[in-house]
């Protein structure tokens, strides 16, 4: 299916902080039109840029309480979430009491497959009969409102740090410090779990009088905030930007031992690392340890000082990460199975109880765009609900469709956009999951749904230099709601075109540019095995053959293979040039 290439119609505001016409333009495309969001954005200053953590609401008395439970010497247990942001949550705080001293806390990271997302009433009675009197939540506890009324009837107090939107209750805790309160007036509101698990040691270092820490050391712990805010895919504005500008520095001189192993593991060279390094590399692989197995592994690689255990976990989580990658091959070819010799339905739908639930969006992309269907996939969790990704074939919105499937009145939950989205529902409702979606899509309208690239300048070959890379670098990091820059190229001659990898499975295209230099631009996962250059790779009705024409929609990066730097374009889209 084509995509719609649109061009940014924007006003610019080249006379903002002497921007050039270019940067200025990319900003202007992403909102960021006044001069203190300039500043803030090319320039970030951490004492300016960052807000007054007391200035969220409850902040000053969850503080109160911890550091009350410091004095006193009480047991304090660090609950987290399984994912990418809820284990670099739960080693930040894990970091800051080892680094002043205090040794009578623990840390609790549920199994995603074997217990509830968040606080459970079992877990909080374990925890009481331990003799744990202070839970501190990060990146989870908001909507924990009847096992934090059990923690209270246990004498057990908690402090909530969490970033998800609360339902119009919120928990009997001591302190719920969360910029999504409806009542918060915290200037910024879409910091992830681990930024507000950040946002709480300032606060701390600010009212505790702690010897053994210096001002100032809570830098140290931005690493981990801009691996979970990159990871945890929250807007990259504001706060978040700020965090993670300086976070990416601290992660190019950090000196853990567990990122430092797995740095080497994956090739990654530490003085180069840039956000996507964090979202396709990093990132995946703590998360496969909450999906594929514990994510304890990923929390103990964080705080690990010990190389052979760092090795050791490392391989486990690369293992993992494999494992996952296999499912989606398996999930694929289970799909080719099914539909090699029956007509292939208007709605697929397909799940086995024991597939991950972290690979299901990717394999409903593959299987919608393979069989041009809309398409269902499915796993079940460890509370023994039913829980999947579909993907819109293009003809229907994929929300519009669960809707009238029957809405939360089917599903437990459902949500997404035209193209893609995520459900629930209790297994005893599987058997009718298929018939009820196929029925629906009979009834529903069909109207083309047309997914669309956005482009922020049209530029020549000649305008691939260092000198425009250099202009896009310095408005990084760039994630959901700020993305990288796209550039649009019309009619680029193919002077090369090759698949790389070890079965194939990415291009490679050459172009030049009036002196004659060469300009590769790269696809990952775009095409099947060794390159045809008329099929078999993602770009339907395009030929890729040497000498013909293309229009690019492409990034401009810096690749640093071996050590050596290099320019080139990442593929976004591609058409053949008219």
């Amino acid at each position: 299916m084509q995509k719609r290439w649109l061009l940014k119609q924007t006003t610019s505001h080249s006379d903002l902080a002497g921007l050039t016409e270019l940067s200025a333009t990319i900003l202007a495309n992403r909102g960021v039109t006044s001069g203190l969001e300039v500043a803030a954005t090319i320039s970030p200053d951490y004492a300016e840029h960052l807000h007054d953590p007391f200035l969220m609401k409850d902040m000053a008395g969850g503080v109160k309480r911890i550091l009350q439970a410091i004095k006193k010497q009480e047991k304090i247990l660090i609950f987290g979430d399984y994912d990418a942001d809820g284990v670099p949550a739960s080693a930040v705080l894990a970091c800051f009491f080892k680094q002043i001293g205090y040794e009578h806390f623990d840390v609790y990271i549920p199994d995603r497959h074997n217990e509830q997302y968040g606080l459970s009433v079992a877990s909080i009675e374990k925890f009481a009969g331990e003799g744990v009197k202070l839970i501190i939540t990060v990146d989870c506890g908001v909507s924990n409102i009847k096992e934090i009324k059990r923690a209270g009837e246990l004498d057990l107090e908690v402090v909530v740090t969490d970033h998800h939107l609360p339902p119009a209750e919120l928990p009997p805790a001591v302190a719920v410090i969360n910029p999504k309160r409806l009542d918060d007036t915290y200037p910024y509101k879409f910091l992830a779990g681990t930024g507000v698990a950040f946002k709480l040691v300032q606060a701390l270092m600010a009212k505790g009088k702690f010897t053994a820490i210096k001002p100032g050391w809570e830098k140290w712990l931005l690493d981990l905030v801009a691996i979970a805010t990159v990871a945890d895919m929250v807007p990259m504005t504001g706060e978040n930007k700020v965090l993670t500008r300086f976070g990416l520095l601290v992660l190019k001189k950090t000196r853990r031992v567990g990122l430092l192993a797995l740095f080497k593991a994956l090739k990654l060279k530490q003085q180069f690392l840039v956000e996507e390094d964090i979202g396709f590399m990093i990132g995946p692989r703590l998360n496969s340890a909450g999906r594929m197995s514990h994510a304890s592994q990923a929390y103990f690689l964080l705080m690990t000082d010990n190389d052979t255990e760092a090795r050791t976990i490392t391989t486990h989580l690369e293992e993992k990460n494999q494992e996952r990658r296999s499912q989606v091959t398996d999930i694929l070819a289970e799909a080719d199975l099914k539909y090699q010799a029956a007509e292939i339905p208007a709605v697929v739908v397909l799940g086995r109880t024991e597939w991950g639930l972290g690979v299901l969006g990717l394999a409903a992309a593959r299987i919608s765009e393979k069989y041009k269907r809309t398409t269902f996939i499915w796993a079940k969790n460890g509370n023994g609900e039913i829980k999947g990704s579909c993907r819109s074939g293009g003809e229907v919105n994929v929300v519009d469709l669960m809707a009238a499937a029957g809405g939360r009145e089917f599903f437990s939950d459902f949500g997404g956009h035209a193209f893609a989205g995520g459900f629930s529902l209790p297994e005893s409702r599987l058997e009718q999951l298929e018939e009820t979606l196929l029925k629906a899509y009979e009834d529903l309208p069909k109207t083309e749904v047309i997914e669309e690239e956005e482009a922020d300048a049209k530029i020549g070959l000649d305008d691939i230099t260092w000198a425009t890379f250099s202009e896009v670098e310095k408005l990084a990091p760039y994630g959901l709601e700020f993305p990288k820059p796209v550039f649009w190229l019309e009619g680029v001659e193919i002077v090369a075109a090759k698949s790389f990898g070890k079965t194939g499975g990415h291009v490679e295209l050459v172009f030049k540019n009036s002196k004659g230099e060469s300009i590769p631009a790269i696809a990952f996962f775009s095409c099947e095995g060794e390159l045809a250059y008329d099929q078999g790779h993602i770009w339907l009705g395009v030929n890729l053959a040497p000498g013909r024409r293309v229009d690019v929609l492409a990034n401009i990066e810096k690749s640093t293979f071996k050590y050596k730097p290099e320019l080139r374009l990442r593929i976004v889209d591609l058409k053949q040039s008219i």
